[in-house]
């Protein structure tokens, strides 16, 4: 269980970072997003965690504790009602497979959204498991196309 988090981190790098992620919905609607390295702790719920390994860190410090393995699965069960963050991470184990895979279908938009309209996919995604009713009663949406694209990096200029 000690290297579950730091494995997590690493399907993460091989698997999604860097795709840009686009579903064509069939309500005609497109959303577009991307997992970012800095969101993936929060995505994770570790900032949450009343650790002080994490109390006033920012999340790209501690990302680099999750992938150095100095941020264990041992940490966050050791803290009481840890079950939230527990669950959020299971949940970014699923979505982190559903997304490689290809294998989501549906999602719910009434959820998932920041203040500033952003979609965090922790909350968007559905498996194909006769999926019909969601939160509050909320009904998915079909996707009715699933596309993965890199992000495009900048080329450095190079001195000759």
């Amino acid at each position: 269980m000690s290297n579950y988090l730091q494995d997590l981190i690493l399907d993460y790098e091989r698997d999604l970072m860097g795709s840009i992620y686009t579903f064509l919905l069939s309500d005609g609607e497109t959303i577009s997003f991307e997992i970012k390295r800095s969101n993936v702790p929060h995505l994770l719920g570790i900032k949450r965690l009343q650790l002080r390994q994490v109390q006033g860190k920012y999340a790209n410090y501690i990302y680099s504790m999750l992938k150095d393995g100095t941020l264990t699965l041992e940490h966050v069960v050791s803290v009481p009602n840890h079950k939230e963050v527990y669950k959020k991470i299971m949940n970014f184990q699923y979505i982190s497979a559903m997304l490689h895979s290809g294998n989501t279908v549906k999602i719910v938009k009434r959820i998932g959204r920041d203040a500033d309209g952003n979609w965090y996919p922790e909350s968007l995604l559905v498996l194909q498991r006769n999926a019909t009713a969601y939160i509050d009663g909320q009904v998915p949406v079909d996707i009715v196309k699933f596309d993965v694209a890199a992000r495009e990096r900048p080329i450095s200029a190079s001195k000759e």
